[in-house]
Order: C-alpha cells, then sequence, then structure tokens
C-alpha cells in the first residue's frame, strides 16, 4: 500500500508540474499583445507561438525564437525586414527592438503583459482582441 501512494504520489508531483507550465504558456501562446506605454507608435505587436514569437515595430514586421522557463525569458535570434520610414519612426522602432534583446522576465499584472528588461525597465502590452 506504501508503495502505491508513493507511486501516485510522485506522478502527482511530475504530471502537475507539467500542467502548471502549459497553462502558465498558455496566457501568451497564440495570443498577440499591443503595447501600450507613452511615447510609442500605437500600434506595435508582439505575439508568440509555442517557440517563436513575431510582431510589428512600427514600420516592419519583426520575429525569432524564444526560451521561457517559468517567468524567465530569452528572446534568441530576432530578425526584421527591411521596410524604410521617416526618421522619427525608425528611431522608435529601432529603440524598441533593441529592448527586446535586453528581455530577462514575463509576468501578467492583472490582464497585462510585462516583460521585464536587464537594466530593470518594463515593457507593458494588453491583449489585442481584434486579432
Amino acid at each position: 500500500m506504501k508503495k502505491i501512494l508513493g507511486i501516485l504520489f510522485v506522478f502527482t508531483i511530475l504530471f502537475g508540474g507539467c500542467t502548471s507550465l502549459k497553462s502558465k504558456n498558455k496566457k501568451v501562446v497564440g495570443k498577440e499583445y499591443i503595447l501600450i506605454q507613452e511615447n510609442v507608435m500605437p500600434n506595435i505587436l508582439i505575439g508568440f507561438d509555442e517557440h517563436n514569437f513575431y510582431g510589428f515595430s512600427g514600420v516592419n514586421n519583426y520575429f525569432g525564437r524564444y526560451n521561457r522557463k517559468g517567468n524567465k525569458i530569452k528572446i534568441e535570434k530576432l530578425g526584421a525586414t527591411l521596410m524604410a520610414g521617416s526618421e522619427k519612426v525608425m528611431k522608435i522602432e529601432k529603440e524598441y527592438l533593441d529592448k527586446l534583446d535586453q528581455i530577462v522576465a514575463i509576468s501578467f499584472e492583472e490582464n497585462i503583459l510585462v516583460l521585464k528588461l536587464k537594466d530593470g525597465s518594463l515593457l507593458k502590452f494588453k491583449e489585442n482582441k481584434k486579432r
């Protein structure tokens, strides 16, 4: 009887952990988010698939891979299309894309996606319901 309870306990721990990780990923996977901070263009987007991210940064589309473990996230292999825009818009876009390389953590505050950068600053997004 003790063996059976021990085995059930181990399975509960193993599969319970997997379930919580999947439910955390479900918050971002298959969704798009709009940047909601001041002094930025109104349509900066980020979206997530199982291992990839993508978005629109003002003029160009961008894409890459990410690794996530709990609330830690690392952006990898960032790429973007090569469209040109006004100098002002291109500057804002470059600043945003540079910040993506600095992301170290991901969390949610109510319905707001929060990406924390190495320097402690935050990028905040709301879910894009228009999708």
